[in-house]
């Protein structure tokens, strides 16, 4: 076992804080639902289940969340069954894509198991597709895509823009490279190359929004794009400043709803807690300079909330 490359994740969660989400809210309640609104769950890190109440999409569900000894030390990770078989439950047992915005274990591990369990088609690189293959899962059950790609499903109309992953690990982004062959679980997390890095422009009639599952961004990458609601992706962010100035801002956004920050190494039957090095309070002040520009809108884990009316 190689160890020392595992080992890299210790310093980032050696420590949670046990603070909770700051302004904690959600906008607005589910009982104000109409039928073809269009909704959003957060599913912790940068997953998300978003309907409009005829077509419904997963983007890097992941549910399963070893314990960091077995991340940090290299075991061979399971997905974890009941958890993802509870979570298509909750969401309706019902999807058309399962969409990865790059292929850590983190996004991706569980993902062939949601698309199996719903019917739906796995989405992603040529990385995502060997996890896919790996699982077991059919090649009519699986896309590849590329930079510049679209994908429709119902009215949502989702554009696969090339992005960078943050630099997580002490400047430098970890397990690059892609698959080349299908993995199968379990399988440490370092088997989980990167891949491709996606973000995603998600448009429909009621509105777009971007997911930015990753605090990397390309300058110039929103050139020519707006969009009326950011899911943020900020662990792992450079500075927060340059995060939001070239994410944020060049897309015009009101809304920005913080993703990815919270300690992936628990278990989601326990209190969400943010992940060490985040730093929600430095994110939460420094957007505050941005208050005339967007709002930023913490939300929870499990509870659907209203993108677009």
């Amino acid at each position: 076992m190689r160890i020392l490359p595992h080992l890299l994740w210790l310093p980032l969660v050696l420590c949670a804080c046990a603070a909770g989400l700051p302004g904690g809210n959600m906008p607005h309640p589910p009982q104000f639902f109409s039928t073809d609104s269009v909704r959003l769950t957060w599913m912790g890190t940068a997953g998300c289940f978003i309907s409009d109440g005829e077509t419904a999409f997963f983007i890097d569900p992941f549910v399963s969340r070893p314990g960091l000894l077995k991340v940090g030390l290299g075991f061979a990770l399971a997905p974890q069954s009941d958890q993802i078989a509870e979570w298509c439950r909750k969401t309706g047992n019902m999807a058309d894509a399962v969409i990865i915005s790059h292929s850590h274990y983190d996004h991706a591990m569980d993902a062939p198991f949601f698309a199996s369990n719903t019917g739906a088609v796995l989405v992603g690189s040529g990385s995502t597709a060997m996890v896919g293959r790996g699982a077991g899962l059919n090649e009519e059950h699986i896309r590849v895509v590329t930079f510049g790609d679209t994908l429709r499903i119902g009215q949502f109309r989702i554009r696969f823009l090339e992005s960078r992953h943050g630099p997580a690990l002490f400047g430098k982004i970890p397990w690059p490279g892609r698959m080349e062959k299908p993995l199968v679980p379990p399988a440490a997390a370092s088997k989980y190359r990167l891949g491709k890095t996606f973000t995603l422009l998600i448009e429909h009639p009621k509105g777009t929004l971007v997911h930015n599952g990753s605090a990397g961004y390309l300058p110039g990458m929103f050139d020519g794009i707006t969009a009326d609601v950011v899911l943020l992706g900020i662990a792992g962010r450079e500075n927060t400043r340059g995060l939001l100035d070239n994410v944020v801002v060049p897309l015009g956004a009101a809304t920005v709803i913080p993703i990815h920050h919270d300690h992936f190494f628990s278990p989601l039957n326990k209190p969400v807690k943010p992940l060490w090095g985040v730093h929600l309070g430095e994110f939460e002040q420094t957007a505050g300079a941005y208050k005339e520009t967007f709002e930023i809108h913490w939300i929870h884990v499990g509870e659907p909330i209203l993108v677009f009316p």
